[in-house]
């Protein structure tokens, strides 16, 4: 459950205390003090060391994504985006995704998975009405489509690179999913491919997804306060 304004502010208060104790600036009574005064303010709000730890991280909610059955393709995007960022992907029952990770990686993750989302959708409308428009089939178009979008992520990520996580902002991550998300369950996206071979035209698809997924674009949008990360796709 996520924290309410004020705890979250008592927390940071709680945190800044902890701070002062373990700065090596602070003589030994103002260290003594400050350790009292946030174990005191611990113990009264029911604060925890996760919590604490929790409130280091953050979370940025995204504006797409599947309502009810992700495709392979999308899941795979996000689990690309969080790694070139250093963030964990949440699926949530509406359709939108979220990214935990360290200020300022989760929004930059967000803004990058709504504008690759977008156009991989907008290829694959225009592949749908083009190279699939005589597939009559609605089953099999879906597939082909999600073949296609595979390709399409695969190029478009090709070039991106797994950001370092330092240990204590795993364990900030790994807190936060764990108070705001106790029941949180692994996600199983849906793969229409599974169990069967690909034939020769399906495999085409999947390599024309590639063609189109290499002029993919991304750049940082105004506002997010970080330097730009390395554009994904060709320039």
């Amino acid at each position: 459950m996520t924290s309410s304004p004020d705890r979250q502010r008592r927390i940071r208060r709680i945190q800044k205390l902890l701070d002062l104790a373990r700065d090596p600036g602070a003589n030994e009574h103002e260290a003594a003090v400050a350790l009292e005064k946030a174990q005191a303010q611990m113990a009264a709000e029911g604060v925890t060391e996760t919590d604490l730890l929790a409130s280091t991280a953050a979370e940025h909610f995204t504006e797409r994504g599947a309502v009810r059955k992700v495709p392979k393709w999308e899941d795979r995007l996000a689990l690309a985006i969080g790694r070139t960022f250093g963030c964990d992907p949440i699926h949530h029952q509406g359709g939108t995704w979220s990214f935990v990770g360290i200020d300022p990686c989760p929004e930059i993750a967000g803004y990058a998975f709504d504008v690759l989302h977008r156009q991989c959708q907008k290829a694959r409308v225009l592949y749908i009405q083009t190279a699939l428009k005589r597939v009559k089939d609605k089953t099999n178009k879906t597939r082909r489509a999600d073949l296609f979008c595979e390709g399409w992520i695969a190029a478009a990520m090709a070039k991106a690179r797994a950001m370092a996580r330092r240990p204590e902002d795993v364990a900030a991550i790994r807190a936060l999913k764990a108070t705001r998300y106790p029941n949180l369950t692994s996600l199983v996206s849906i793969d229409r491919t599974a169990g069967r071979r690909l034939r020769d035209y399906e495999e085409r698809d999947r390599v024309r997804g590639e063609l189109s997924g290499g002029d993919a674009e991304l750049r940082v949008g105004v506002g997010l306060a970080a330097p730009p990360p390395p554009r994904i796709g060709r320039a």
